[in-house]
């Protein structure tokens, strides 16, 4: 892996291992959880995958035909994890760093759909598209939200930063920043701390001294731990 897919993929790895199981080779420490963690692998191979498609359009000659082929093969895998663990989360999503799926089953998220860093999904989760009506369209979603199992979030609306959806929350609706929504229909309880303590390990520095990538997220909205708890 070069430094940019490794900027991406071990952001996601510090999610599920922290500095406690890091070892000291970092590659050791991302071949020892993609073998234990079904999840964490499925989030790879999305990684590279979207990581190759991307680069198909940047190469010229043999180097173009390489990543076609990296990325028929990846394809390839991602697509059997999919139907063996019925995860559906299309390489093509726009996802920030920090991915983690909190166990590995039913989880779909639409193509369109956009979700900031460090957030987390619950197994059971629906985040997909409306098809008519002022809110058609696929949710856009922001840094530190946490969503809990079986929730749906549906439509053309925005999920602030730092907000939770509980479990079985559904969700049509624009929510603020430091919020929780509960049941179904969804309710909104302003809470400033939401996700503190739910969302951990989190991504706000260059983890594992590769190339940093800021310019993709807007750092004035994006809250630290001590911002969450005012």
């Amino acid at each position: 892996m070069n430094d940019k897919l490794k900027d991406i993929v071990y952001s996601d790895l510090f999610r599920y291992t922290g500095n406690a199981r890091r070892t000291k080779h970092i590659y050791t420490t991302y071949l020892q959880e993609l073998m234990c963690t079904p999840e964490f692998h499925y989030i790879s191979l999305m990684r590279r995958t979207k990581y190759y498609y991307d680069e198909i359009n940047n190469k010229e000659g043999f180097l173009k035909f390489l990543c076609q082929v990296r990325y028929d093969f990846f394809n390839w895998r991602l697509t059997r994890q999919s139907h063996k663990y019925h995860i559906q989360i299309p390489y093509d999503t726009k996802i920030g760093k920090g991915f983690y799926l909190a166990h590995f089953g039913r989880v779909i998220i639409h193509p369109k759909a956009e979700i900031g860093y460090n957030c987390n999904v619950s197994t059971g989760v629906v985040i997909g598209t409306q098809f008519r009506g002022k809110r058609k369209g696929a949710p856009h979603i922001g840094n530190f939200v946490w969503i809990g199992a079986n929730a749906i979030i549906v439509g053309n609306i925005t999920i602030g930063n730092n907000v939770l959806i509980a479990p079985g929350a559904y969700v049509n609706f624009d929510v603020p920043d430091g919020s929780i929504v509960i049941g179904n229909p969804g309710l909104i309880r302003r809470a400033p701390g939401a996700t503190l303590s739910y969302i951990n390990n989190t991504i706000q520095f260059d983890e594992y001294n590769v190339m940093s990538d800021t310019t993709s997220v807007n750092t004035a909205s994006y809250p630290t731990r001590q911002s969450r708890l005012r």
